[in-house]
């Protein structure tokens, strides 16, 4: 497998490593097998089912394959790895001899700089580096449905400061009408950004794909936030409501 290409890509929280990733998929004719995987994540994770919903014939690799996966890779094809804003890419150690290592950074991520083969600059201003790193709360959402206004009131009360400092949000929710949508949100930038998934409309009973809300923040509140959650969801009446009345228009 030593011609199948690793790209590293590794920077701080809100950079752009997906970003630039999502370029360098949209470039692609697709000739040869990709993959894509984001350690530090645990089992599952937004970007993680977020890339398998955009590029279905991307291989999309949880963490727990990863080691796994080394001897398996095809000789011809490329296979991007991010690493999370709070790994150590000095102690990443990697069984394979082709790889190449970009940072999304700026002037001032001088270790990043000096261990990328290929320095990006960041999408967005970062803030100066900060003495301790923010915290990553991952909550898995399976099964939970969101209206639209509620949803909105609960990622405008997250991302204002209400319940901690966030500075990085990231999910993946089911609607009533049965779609999901992907939210990113990155602090400095001034709009959320939804992402329809173009999934199949799951319109009987809780949705059992996965779906889940990702924060990176100091101070984060987390029985506030579960409860701010738990305050937002449907009940399973009206969900039940709801989805009877969108099969009648999709029957229609």
């Amino acid at each position: 497998m030593d011609t199948c290409q690793v790209i590293v890509v590794a920077g701080r929280w809100g950079a752009g490593k997906t970003h630039w990733i999502r370029q360098q998929l949209a470039a692609q004719s697709w000739q040869k097998a990709l993959f894509y995987a984001c350690p530090g994540y645990g089992a599952m994770g937004v970007d993680l089912v977020r890339m398998g919903y955009l590029y279905p014939r991307l291989q999309v690799l949880p963490t727990i394959s990863l080691e796994k996966c080394w001897n398996t890779l095809p000789k011809e094809g490329q296979f991007f790895l991010e690493i999370g804003y709070h790994l150590d890419v000095h102690q990443l150690q990697l069984p394979v001899s082709s790889v190449k290592r970009v940072a999304i950074a700026t002037p001032e991520d001088t270790e990043l700089g000096q261990w990328a083969d290929e320095v990006i600059e960041a999408v967005v201003p970062l803030p100066a580096i900060a003495p301790t790193l923010p915290q990553l709360w991952q909550i898995e959402l399976t099964g939970q449905v969101f209206d639209p206004p509620s949803l909105d009131e609960l990622l405008l009360e997250l991302t204002a400061g209400a319940y901690g400092s966030v500075q990085r949000l990231k999910g993946i929710f089911e609607l009533p009408d049965g779609q999901a949508f992907a939210v990113d949100f990155c602090l400095g930038v001034e709009e959320i950004e939804y992402t329809n998934l173009n999934v199949p409309p799951w319109l009987e009973g809780r949705p059992q794909r996965w779906s889940g809300l990702e924060l990176i923040g100091h101070s984060l509140d987390k029985a506030a936030i579960r409860q701010l959650i738990e305050d937002a969801v449907l009940s399973d009446s009206l969900l039940a409501q709801y989805q009877a009345h969108y099969r009648t228009q999709v029957e229609a």
